[in-house]
C-alpha cells in the first residue's frame, strides 16, 4: 500500500560529469560526453514536474528546484549582476563614446524617462571569462556600491547583465580627465595641485579605512566635475584588504606602480600613497619620477644608467615644500613612506590648509586656472566614431578589436 508513489526508486541513478570549461562554453567548443542533460534524468512525480514548471521557468532567479536555474554564462555573474532581458537601448539614448579599453567601452547615455545623464560601462562577458576575471568584476561593483557616496568617488547607480555583456551605470562626470588638464596646461600651479592632492588623499584615506586598496591610481582614473574637482573612478583592480594584511598580485600601471609591486614582494595600502606621489609629480612637472632601477628589472644596463626609484625629474623647478612632500610619498621603503592623511596634513606643503575642509568644495580648481566652468578637458568624438562598432560589441562579434 505504501509503494504506489515510489516507482521512481527502481530507476538507477547515474552521475553526469561535464568536461566543459567556462572558456569553451563561450567559444562554442566542448569536449567530453556529448549527451544532453535530458539523457541523464531522475524521473519526477507529476507534482514535482508541475512545481518545477511553475517555479523555475516563471522565476528563474529565485528558483531552487533545479540544478540549472539559469544559463551558466549568466549564473556565474550572479547575484551581483542581475539578469535583464530588455535591450539597453529601450531605456537609454547613447550620446557618445567616452572611452575604450581592453574589456569594453564607456558611453555617455541619457535616461529616456528622467533625461538624466549617466556613464554606461559595457564589458564583454566572454573576455572576462577568458582572463579569469569573474571574481574581480563582481568585486568591482561590490566595492563601488559601498564607497560611491564619498564626494570624491564616482557613484554607481545600477549594474546588470545581458546575454553577452555586463553593464555598470555610474554618474556622469563631465569635466574630462585630469590627464588632459595637465596636457593642456603642461604643468599646474601649486595652489591647484594642493587641492587635487588633498581631494584624492581624502578618497584614498576613505578607501583604506573601509578596508580597500585601489591599486590603479593615475591621472586617467581621476575625472573632473564641472568645477574641476577630482572624482576617482575605475575600481577594476581594487581589492578588499585590511590595513594589517598583505597581498602579492602583480597589477597596476607601470609608471605608477610602487617598487614593492614591481619587485613581486608582498604589499599593503602603502602602494596607493606611492601612486599619489607619482601623480603629484606629474601634476607639478608633467613628468614621471623614476619608478625602479634598471638592474631590478634584470636588464643588462651600464651602472651610470641605474637610478634609485623615486628620483625626481630635474627639468622643472618646484618649491621646497612640494619637493619635501614628493620625497616623503616616493620613499622606496614602504615602512618609512608617508601613508596617512594625518601625516600628509602635518607637512609644510599643507601648512595653513585644512585638508578635510576640501570636502565642502568651496574653492574651484577651474576658477583658479581662469577656466570656464563646465568646459571639458578633451574633445568629444563624432557620432560616427562613437557608434560604428556599438552593435557588434553588444552582440559579441568575434571581429571586434579590444
Amino acid at each position: 500500500m505504501g509503494n504506489a508513489n515510489n516507482k521512481h526508486l527502481q530507476y538507477p541513478r547515474r552521475n553526469y560529469v561535464s568536461q566543459c570549461s567556462l572558456g569553451n562554453i563561450f567559444s562554442g567548443s566542448c569536449t567530453g560526453n556529448s549527451e544532453t542533460i535530458y539523457d541523464e534524468y531522475r524521473p519526477w512525480s507529476r507534482i514535482s514536474r508541475r512545481t518545477w514548471s511553475e517555479g523555475t521557468l516563471n522565476d528563474p532567479l529565485n528558483s531552487s528546484k533545479t540544478a540549472w536555474p539559469v544559463p551558466t554564462f549568466e549564473a556565474i555573474f550572479l547575484p551581483e549582476f542581475k539578469v535583464r532581458e530588455d535591450p539597453v537601448k529601450n531605456d537609454y539614448t547613447f550620446m557618445e563614446l567616452i572611452a575604450k579599453g581592453a574589456y569594453g567601452r564607456v558611453y555617455k547615455v541619457e535616461n529616456k524617462t528622467t533625461k538624466k545623464i549617466f556613464a554606461l560601462k559595457m564589458i564583454s562577458k566572454g573576455r572576462i571569462v577568458e582572463e579569469n576575471a569573474i571574481a574581480q568584476a563582481k568585486q568591482e561593483v561590490g566595492i563601488q556600491k559601498v564607497v560611491g557616496h564619498h564626494p570624491f568617488i564616482a557613484c554607481t547607480s545600477h549594474h546588470w547583465q545581458g546575454r553577452k555583456t555586463l553593464y555598470i551605470l555610474t554618474e556622469f562626470v563631465g569635466g574630462g580627465e585630469l590627464f588632459y588638464l595637465v596636457d593642456e596646461y603642461k604643468k599646474l600651479p601649486e595652489e591647484v595641485v594642493r587641492i587635487y592632492v588633498g581631494e584624492i588623499a581624502l578618497a584614498i584615506d576613505f578607501l583604506h579605512n573601509a578596508g580597500i586598496v585601489h591599486r590603479d591610481l593615475k591621472a586617467t582614473n581621476v575625472l573632473l566635475d564641472d568645477e574641476g574637482h577630482a572624482i576617482l573612478i575605475d575600481f577594476g583592480l581594487a581589492k578588499w584588504l585590511r590595513p594589517t594584511h598583505r597581498t602579492s598580485t602583480f597589477c597596476g600601471t607601470p609608471e605608477y606602480m610602487a617598487p614593492e609591486i614591481l619587485k613581486r614582494e608582498y604589499y599593503g595600502h602603502e602602494v596607493d600613497w606611492w601612486s599619489l606621489g607619482v601623480l603629484t609629480c606629474f601634476l607639478l612637472t608633467n613628468e614621471y619620477p623614476v619608478t625602479l632601477s634598471k638592474d631590478e628589472f634584470n636588464v643588462n644596463a651600464e651602472d651610470e644608467f641605474i637610478i634609485a626609484p623615486g628620483t625626481l625629474p630635474t627639468s622643472v623647478e618646484i618649491s621646497k615644500a612640494a619637493e619635501d612632500m614628493l620625497r616623503r610619498l616616493l620613499q622606496p621603503d614602504p615602512r618609512v613612506r608617508l601613508k596617512s592623511l594625518l601625516a600628509l596634513q602635518r607637512i609644510s606643503f599643507f601648512m595653513g590648509h585644512d585638508i578635510r575642509s576640501y570636502t565642502r568644495k568651496k574653492v574651484s580648481p577651474f576658477r583658479l586656472l581662469g577656466r570656464k566652468l563646465g568646459k571639458t578637458t578633451q574633445q568629444s568624438k563624432t557620432e560616427f566614431e562613437s557608434f560604428k562598432d556599438f552593435d557588434s560589441f553588444v552582440s559579441g562579434s568575434t571581429n571586434r578589436q579590444w
